[in-house]
């Protein structure tokens, strides 16, 4: 419980701000994982009988929650101090739970917060590279670069250059990291890169983009208040109507090309047509009725379902 002190404001407990860090980090948010989970389940057994692969993959785990947990406490640090987390977490309509955002519950200080980042991106670094000695270094080089870019652009999502206030970057930087933190760990251990692979790094990119475009939607006023160029801010609503159109085009080609030019089983798109029919309603609950909350949700359970069908897919095709 919390106790009061003499201004008679009350300070958080030790455990209360032990959840608040972790709440911060969003290290909860599992969807962040998949990719991992991906690299994992498409390393072949030739790769994972190598010296040191487990460890490598278990160290590249714990870099990428290093990742998370620093671009999320970057973003959160920003957040609080340019008043957008406060705007849209009390927007009429659209409100969320603001335990989310520990800074503004009052959780954990903004020291604490970015204490928490710096450590975090240092914690990060050390594992990636102790993932990589641990494989005498033989990975090729461009599992480091991807590796280094993820680690050091990742913060600089809201913090430094600031991809997310400028228009496309929001977009840019989590999609292509997703897919960076997909193959960094696959190809360190695999050696090398694999069609299936990249693939399955690009739907997962995209549909975190698709679920990120309807939040954005969501947030626009707070966003605009304070600079925030995304997407639904800088551009009228029919060009935010035709991205969400586009993914979806761009989902299902993808989904095509993994099932007709790869080794994944046949039966692959029958596997992520849930999710497929999930991102279609997310689309007409967005595009034509306008519905950008009920869409966002849709577009959630798509992701789950999407990467459920690629776990099954990548299972069977071992």
């Amino acid at each position: 419980m919390s106790s009061e002190i003499s201004t008679g404001r009350l300070v958080p407990s030790p455990w209360q701000t032990f959840v608040g860090l972790v709440r911060i980090s969003k290290v909860s948010v599992y969807l962040h994982f998949f990719p991992w989970t991906l690299a994992a389940l498409l390393l072949s057994p030739a790769a994972l009988d190598r010296a040191g692969a487990l460890p490598a993959m278990a160290l590249l785990l714990l870099s990428s929650a290093g990742i998370v947990a620093a671009t999320a406490a970057a973003d959160d640090i920003v957040g609080l101090r340019n008043g957008s987390d406060a705007a849209n977490y009390t927007r009429p309509g659209f409100r969320r739970d603001i335990r989310r955002k520990p800074l503004l519950s009052g959780a954990i200080t903004l020291r604490q917060a970015i204490v928490f980042a710096v450590l975090a991106e240092a914690f990060a670094v050390v594992t990636g590279v102790a993932a990589f000695a641990a494989l005498d270094w033989d990975v090729p080089m461009s599992a480091v670069v991807i590796f280094i870019a993820c680690a050091v652009l990742g913060p600089q999502y809201s913090w430094g250059l600031r991809f997310s206030y400028h228009i496309g970057g929001s977009e840019l930087l989590l999609g292509v990291g997703t897919v960076g933190g997909m193959l960094f760990p696959y190809l360190a251990v695999e050696g090398h890169w694999t069609r299936a692979a990249v693939l399955q790094g690009v739907l997962m990119g995209l549909w975190l983009v698709m679920l990120v475009s309807c939040s954005n939607v969501g947030d626009r006023d707070g966003d605009a208040a304070v600079g925030r160029r995304t997407l639904p801010v800088a551009a009228p609503m029919w060009v935010v109507k035709g991205a969400v159109v586009v993914y979806l085009f761009i989902s299902v080609t993808t989904i095509t090309a993994l099932s007709t030019l790869t080794t994944m089983p046949w039966w692959t798109a029958l596997a992520l047509l849930p999710a497929t029919v999930l991102h279609a309603a997310q689309v007409h609950l967005a595009v034509v009725r306008g519905r950008w909350r009920v869409a966002r949700v849709s577009a959630f359970v798509a992701y789950d379902l999407g990467f459920l069908g690629l776990v099954a897919a990548n299972l069977f095709a071992r």
